[in-house]
């Protein structure tokens, strides 16, 4: 039986690719795993397929500079040599920032930060004020689950937040709740917000920073 270990990927995605689906970056993955010649693990059965694995998928429209990928490789693979191969045949948009051995799970992800700008013109430092209000207090929105939608208070589900009023934006700092049961998407914010302001963001970047253990230490 052949040794393998798991390699775990650190890598940005930002620019153009923030709109590609999951679907086209899992492709985009496989296709320059395959051109820098990484001893894959593969599925068995009849349609053997790479060992890859993400963690928390991202909506289009989120750039990201932290995101993970687990990969599961031959034993003998040096993570220098897999770093310098896949960031060569990786889109320009697309960064390998580490390759290490994994120590924990991807699940072991609780929270997860962002920075957003929302660009509200002259209503932008209105919109700021606004938001440091409505994010502190109860905040019900209509949430999509398995179940279908339903309306929640995702107040609990906003581990911390500051918005405040710089280069002519609302910027919103946030650390939200990331685990698989209680994962809040950063776009349920931006929504609430346009909606007790009254208008939608002339423009608008949503940056996916950083990814937390449940006792708050970076992710790795």
């Amino acid at each position: 039986m052949v040794q393998q270990k798991t390699l775990r990927v650190k890598f940005e995605k930002t620019g153009k690719l923030q709109y590609i689906s999951h679907l086209d970056l899992l492709r985009t993955m496989q296709t320059a795993l395959r051109r820098s010649k990484v001893k894959m693990m593969y599925s068995e059965g009849f349609n053997p397929h790479m060992k890859i694995t993400f963690a928390l998928p991202l909506s289009i429209g989120i750039e990201s500079v932290c995101e993970y990928m687990d990969i599961k490789t031959d034993i003998s693979t040096d993570c220098d040599t897999v770093k310098n191969n896949l960031s060569k045949n990786l889109p320009a948009d697309m960064k390998v920032i580490d390759v290490y051995e994994a120590e924990s799970k991807l699940t072991d992800i609780k929270y997860a930060a962002y920075t957003i700008y929302l660009d509200y013109g002259e209503k932008s430092e209105e919109a700021a004020e606004l938001g440091n209000k409505i994010f502190s207090q109860s905040l019900v929105v209509t949430k999509r689950t398995k179940k279908g939608e339903k309306d929640i208070d995702i107040q609990p589900m906003i581990h911390k937040c500051e918005v405040k009023n710089e280069y002519g934006c609302a910027i919103i700092n946030c650390t939200l709740c990331a685990d698989s049961e209680n994962y809040l998407n950063p776009f349920y914010l931006t929504g609430a917000l346009d909606k007790a302001l009254g208008i939608e963001a002339n423009h608008r970047k949503t940056v996916r920073v950083g990814a937390y253990f449940e006792n708050g230490k970076e992710f790795k």
